[in-house]
């Protein structure tokens, strides 16, 4: 039974395929959703280390070679919580 990671209601049905993988809505938030997604989430201590280095003088090239996180990512969390 699949269940929706916002809500967690189990009143989910099919909605289509992207990228061969199959894709849910919730009839309840109506949240599109895939099961076990690729995309990785970083946590908030990677997101404060990364500015802490960038505020130490580090950069954005250096971070993102030094946590092994893609340097647009990086990029992106400096310009928003910078």
């Amino acid at each position: 039974m699949v269940c929706c990671p916002d809500c967690g209601s189990s009143q989910c049905i099919k909605d289509g395929k992207v990228n061969n993988k199959q894709t849910y809505l919730c009839k309840c938030c109506y949240r599109r959703f895939i099961i076990n997604p690729a995309k990785k989430h970083h946590t908030n201590k990677e997101k404060k280390e990364a500015i802490l280095l960038y505020k130490e003088g580090n950069s954005i090239r250096a971070i993102s070679s030094k946590l092994g996180i893609p340097f647009t990512t990086v990029a992106y969390w400096i310009k928003k919580y910078h």
